[in-house]
């Protein structure tokens, strides 16, 4: 094309966006965090298909780069594990409990490990286990303040007996105890070491009920970059390991993490425009002199914020463009400026990525939002394919697939 022309339009074969996975990355990023616990065992935490980033790729480079156990939300993203052939330890912890759940039957015959947190979930896995023919390998839940899953110290008497009891009659066991911190992302708040005195009583209770758990995990990612004493035998890295911070005062790159994540799209027309014009729907955006304005084929239905406008950039050959009007449902423009000399139709626009290579970071993106980069990268859509790199070789991965859609008793 020719450069600066009034307008100009990319090849329609030329309108996808993709995100780009670097597995070299997490592998890293495993190892750093590794090497700041004593903890002997390390969950890698690949729920919501491992933050984006791809459940099943992630999750094996996880085992390969170190990581003993994997943690899912879902029954189904556990069970999809065990399907692709892999055999580590995994713990799941959100499901629905009922008698006839088929789902819940699949993940103990796969020998997934569920979390417990109230006697009702309890007389549902012992009923199932039951029908098994073997126990129930379970993680009791304390709820310690976030008021989410778990049973409450007023409950936990009770769960731990009823556990003991079912322990002995050949139906359960209880591999370990865990909690999950209201205040994991504020490391230094003293709501974190009350909870965790809390949990050491729960512990306490447990084993003068008889159980003897082997596993007590607390720490999440940004407890194991700042707490220590929090790291028990086992602690749970979520946001680090895909290079994000996991706490607004922890800065990734001081940890030697990076993000493994980028989102680039082409830019697929570029137009020059005169002062005056209004940009995308309402015209919030009103451009005051002559520019060039440009063209990106993702929006909000591919995860990108509508808040981003007027709040972000993206990089383009080089140079960093801001966001400008509404975001669309399918693209998005960018200001290129009153000269738009050194870019073109086709390059390439790096929404986010690795700052170290001059992009904006998924951080950067969601402080621009009021919100944290784990909002982000959790909202890019399936839709758009995902690539591959690991060292030298990359591949492309086929379309993600849903979990397959189960009962409405198997939904959490």
């Amino acid at each position: 094309m020719r450069r600066n022309a009034p307008e100009a339009v990319a090849s329609p074969t030329a309108l996808s966006g993709q995100v780009k996975v670097d597995l070299s990355a997490i592998s890293d990023n495993i190892k750093a965090l590794k090497k700041r616990t004593q903890a002997p065992n390390f969950m890698a935490v690949v729920k919501g298909n491992a933050y984006g980033h791809g459940l099943v790729e992630v999750a094996r480079t996880a085992v390969e780069s170190g990581a003993d156990w994997l943690g899912t939300a879902q029954l189904t993203e556990a069970i999809t594990l065990r399907k692709a052939g892999i055999t580590a330890p995994i713990l799941s912890w959100l499901y629905l409990a009922s008698q006839t759940s088929e789902t819940i039957l699949e993940a103990l015959e796969n020998d997934i490990d569920v979390s417990l947190g109230s006697v009702h979930q309890l007389e549902v896995l012992v009923g199932i286990a039951t029908r098994l023919g073997r126990p129930a390998v379970v993680h009791l839940e304390l709820d310690s303040g976030l008021s989410r899953g778990g049973a409450r110290k007023e409950d936990w008497a009770e769960l731990v007996a009823q556990a003991r009891q079912a322990e002995i009659g050949g139906t359960l066991r209880v591999r370990g105890i865990w909690t999950h911190l209201a205040w994991a992302d504020v490391p230094a708040h003293p709501g974190n070491a009350a909870a965790v005195t809390e949990f050491e009583d729960a512990v306490r209770q447990a084993r003068e009920a008889g159980l003897n758990p082997e596993l007590r995990h607390v720490s999440s990612s940004a407890n194991i970059l700042d707490r220590p004493e929090f790291h028990f035998d086992m602690v749970r890295a979520g946001l680090a390991i895909y290079g994000l911070a996991p706490a607004d005062h922890l800065n990734p790159a001081d940890f030697g993490l990076r993000p493994a994540l980028s989102v680039t799209a082409p830019l697929v027309m570029v137009k020059k425009v005169p002062a005056g014009t209004g940009v995308s729907y309402e015209h919030q955006a009103i451009t005051y002199e002559p520019r060039y304005l440009g063209l990106i084929p993702l929006g909000y239905a591919d995860g990108i914020p509508k808040g981003i406008s007027g709040r972000s950039v993206v990089n383009i050959a080089g140079r960093s463009v801001p966001v400008i009007g509404k975001v669309c449902m399918d693209q998005f423009m960018v200001d290129l400026g009153p000269d738009a000399a050194g870019i073109d139709v086709g390059d390439t626009a790096v929404l986010f990525g690795d700052p170290a290579s001059g992009a904006a970071s998924a951080d950067d993106w969601g402080a621009a939002i009021g919100s944290h980069g784990d909002e982000i990268i959790n909202r890019i859509a399936p839709r758009l394919p995902r690539a591959y790199a690991s060292g030298n070789a990359a591949y492309e991965c086929p379309d993600y697939q849903e979990p397959a859609v189960v009962g409405q008793d198997d939904v959490a």
